[in-house]
C-alpha cells in the first residue's frame, strides 16, 4: 500500500454503545517511500464474534458472562462459567506492561505457544492494538512449510477498547499488544516457562524452545507486512477522548511536524545545497560506487537458479571481480568507494584487496550492512536495525584500523522510516539510499539549520543520488550497451554542468559481480579512455562530495592534471595496477 493511499475499512461491532456497520474512509499515515510490496493487514473492532478463531474476548457488554453460575454468598454477583481450553502449563506468570506509541508500523515477529492460552487485559482508559492469526499447525489444507508461518488471509488487527481483554488459543499467532496513540498499559498473563525462553535471548532472533515458537517475518522474502495507522480508525469509533492522533513516540526526534511525509525518515527533512563545488562548480562529479557483498552460503544468492554451484560462483565473484574493477580504475588514477558487507572482513583475499586499494588508490571504504542475505532492513524494529547498524559500522572500522566507515548503503535499499536518523545518530555522513535529482541534497535533523552555530556533521546527512538508471545489475544491458550507456549519461551531465555552472553527480553503481566480469571490465576500461578528453569530469569518492558539500576539506579529489606534485600521475597509478595484478 503505497503512502498515503485510502483503504475502506469495514467496521463492525459496537463502539461507545452505537452500532457500526459502516465502510469508512480512511488516510493513512504514509509509509516507507518504496513500499510497493508491502501487505496492509485489516483493523477491525473486536467482537466476540470475530475473535472466535483466536481466543476468547473479555468484556463488558450485555452478553460477556455467557452462562451464569450462581455463588450463595454474594447475591449481587453473576459469575461465568470457566473459559473452556484454557489452561497454563505448570506455573501461571502476571505480569504488567507500559506500551508506548510506536512510528513503525511493520509487523516484524509473530509467535505461538501450545502449551499455554496466553492472555492481554486492557486497563486504565486508552484502547490497544492485537495483531492476530488463526492457529495454522493443525490446519489439513496447508504444507509443513505453511504450518510454519502465519496465514496472512486469516490475520487482523483487532482493537480492544479500554478495560477489555483477549484470551488467545494454543497455536495463535500474534504479536505484542500496540498502542493506538496514549501510553497503553495491559496485564500479560503468561508462563514462566516462556518468560524464561524470551529473557535468556541476548539479541532478537528466531526461537523454537521453551514452549515460544517464534518467527522474523523477514526471513520468509515474501514482502514486508505492516497495519495502517490505527489513530484514524479509533478515533472514528469514538474510543479515544479528544484528538489523539497527534500523538507519537516519547522521543522529540521522532515527532513529526505538520504536513511532513515520510518520505526521506522520520523526524529527518530535506535541505537542498547551493553554491557547492569551489573550482569545480560546473563540473559533473562522477563517484565511482563498488557493491562488495557478502551472502549466506546457506541461503541462495540473486542468480537466475538456485543451483548451488551457480550461488557459489555469484557469491564467490569477489575475488576476482573486485581485482579486476581495481586494475582498471587505478590505471586511470580514479578512486572509489566500495561499499562492504561486514561480514566480509573474514575473506582474507577480500580484505587484503581493499587494504591495498584504500591505502595505495585513495579508496574509500563505506558500509552496506552485514550480509546481503536476509537485507530486508524494513523489516526490523527500531531497536534491532540501530544494532544490526552499529554491529557492521564498528566490524569495519576494526577491520580498517579505526577507520568507522561514514557513508552508508542499505542492502537492497531496505530503507524504514527510522534510518536516516539511527545513521546520523550513528555518526554516518554520507547516504546512498536516494536516487533522486542527480544534484546532493541534505537530510537534516528537525530544528537544525545548515550553516547555524549548532549546527554539526551528526545533524545531517548528505546524500548523493544513487544512480539505479545507470547500474549493471539493475539493467538489462549488456557489457558493451551498458558501457555506452553510462557514458553518454555522464557527458550529458557533464553538459550540463558547464552550461549552468551548477554541478551535478552521478555515481557509478557497479557490483563486482557483474561489472567485474572481463567483458564488462574491457567495455568499462574502453568507455574510461574515451572520457579522457571530457574536460569538465571531476573523479571523487563519496567522501570527498561530502566534504566538498560541507566546505570542510579543502584538499579535494586529485584534479585530472598531467602533473601532481611534479610527477606524471599515469606512471605512478600504472605501477599501483601493476602490484594489482600481481595479488
Amino acid at each position: 500500500m503505497r503512502g498515503g493511499q485510502k483503504k475502506k475499512m469495514n467496521m463492525k461491532g459496537k463502539a461507545n454503545g452505537q452500532e457500526n456497520n459502516d465502510d469508512v474512509e480512511i488516510d493513512y499515515a504514509p509509509l516507507d517511500d518504496d513500499d510497493d510490496d508491502d501487505e496492509c493487514i485489516e483493523l477491525v473492532l473486536a467482537t466476540k464474534d470475530n475473535t472466535k478463531h483466536v481466543g476468547w474476548l473479555i468484556s463488558d457488554g450485555e452478553h460477556a458472562i455467557g452462562k451464569e453460575h450462581s455463588i450463595p454468598f454474594y447475591d449481587t454477583v453473576k459469575e461465568g462459567a470457566n473459559f473452556v481450553g484454557t489452561d497454563w502449563k505448570d506455573q501461571a506468570v502476571v505480569r504488567q506492561a507500559k506500551i508506548g506509541w510506536r512510528d513503525d508500523l511493520t509487523i516484524s515477529w509473530m509467535e505461538r505457544h501450545m502449551q499455554m492460552t496466553q492472555g492481554f487485559l486492557l486497563i486504565g482508559k486508552a484502547p490497544g492494538l492485537l495483531v492476530l492469526g488463526e492457529p495454522t499447525h493443525d490446519r489439513d489444507d496447508l504444507t509443513d512449510d505453511e504450518k510454519a508461518w502465519p496465514d496472512w488471509s486469516r490475520t487482523k488487527g483487532y482493537i480492544l477498547p479500554a478495560g477489555c481483554g483477549i484470551i488467545i488459543k494454543k497455536g495463535t499467532w500474534h504479536d505484542f499488544p500496540v498502542s493506538v496513540g496514549p501510553e497503553l498499559t495491559t496485564f500479560v498473563i503468561n508462563t514462566k516457562e516462556v518468560i524464561d525462553a524470551l529473557m535468556s535471548m541476548k539479541e532478537p532472533a528466531p526461537m523454537d524452545f521453551g514452549d515460544c515458537y517464534k518467527v522474523r517475518l523477514a526471513d520468509r522474502g515474501d514482502g514486508r507486512r505492516v497495519f495502517p495507522d490505527p489513530r484514524p480508525f479509533v478515533k472514528s469509533l469514538g474510543l479515544l477522548d479528544g484528538d489523539a492522533t497527534h500523538l507519537t513516540s516519547s522521543s522529540s526526534e521522532s515527532k513529526s511536524t505538520p504536513g511532513l511525509t515520510f518520505e526521506y525518515g522520520h523526524g529527518m527533512r530535506r535541505a537542498e545545497v547551493s553554491e557547492w563545488g569551489g573550482p569545480h562548480a560546473n563540473y559533473v562529479w562522477v563517484v565511482p560506487i563498488i557493491n562488495v557483498e557478502s551472502f549466506d552460503s546457506k541461503i541462495s544468492g540473486p542468480s537466475v537458479t538456485r543451483r548451488e554451484l551457480a550461488k557459489r560462483g555469484w557469491h564467490n565473484r569477489n575475488r576476482q571481480g573486485l581485482k579486476r574493477l581495481g586494475r582498471v580504475f587505478s590505471q586511470h588514477a580514479i578512486p572509489c568507494t566500495a561499499v562492504l558487507s561486514s561480514n566480509l572482513v573474514d575473506n582474507k583475499e577480500v580484505m587484503t584487496l581493499l587494504h591495498h586499494f584504500k591505502k595505495d588508490n585513495r579508496w574509500e571504504i563505506g558500509a552496506h550492512g552485514e550480509d546481503n542475505s536476509n537485507s530486508d532492513h524494513a523489516g526490523l524494529p527500531e531497536a534491532e536495525e540501530a544494532g544490526t547498524i552499529s554491529r557492521s559500522l564498528q566490524r569495519l572500522g576494526v577491520a580498517f584500523q579505526d577507520d568507522e566507515p561514514k557513508t552508508w548503503l542499505a542492502p537492497e535499499f531496505s530503507v524504514t522510516r527510522s534510518t536516516p536518523r539511527l545513521l546520523s545518530q550513528a555518526g554516518v555522513e554520507t547516504l546512498l539510499d536516494f536516487n533522486d535529482d542527480d544534484v546532493p541534497f541534505e537530510l537534516v535533523r528537525e530544528k537544525e539549520t545548515p550553516g547555524s552555530a549548532s549546527f554539526s556533521s551528526n545533524s545531517s546527512l548528505v546524500c548523493l543520488p544513487y544512480s539505479i538508471e545507470v547500474s549493471a545489475i539493475y539493467s538489462s544491458l549488456g557489457p558493451r550497451e551498458y558501457a555506452v550507456a553510462l557514458e553518454s549519461h555522464i557527458l550529458q551531465m557533464a553538459k550540463e554542468s558547464r552550461e549552468s555552472g551548477t554541478p551535478s553527480v552521478v555515481c557509478m553503481t557497479m557490483h563486482v559481480s557483474v561489472a567485474g566480469t572481463p567483458a564488462s571490465a574491457y567495455e568499462l576500461e574502453k568507455m574510461l579512455c574515451r572520457l579522457e578528453s571530457q574536460e569538465n569530469i571531476k573523479w571523487a569518492t563519496a567522501k570527498e562530495v561530502t566534504g566538498c558539500v560541507r566546505k570542510r576539506d579543502a584538499k579535494m579529489a586529485r584534479p585530472r592534471s598531467p602533473e601532481v606534485d611534479g610527477t606524471d600521475p599515469f606512471a605512478r597509478t600504472n605501477s599501483a595496477a601493476a602490484q594489482v595484478s600481481k595479488m
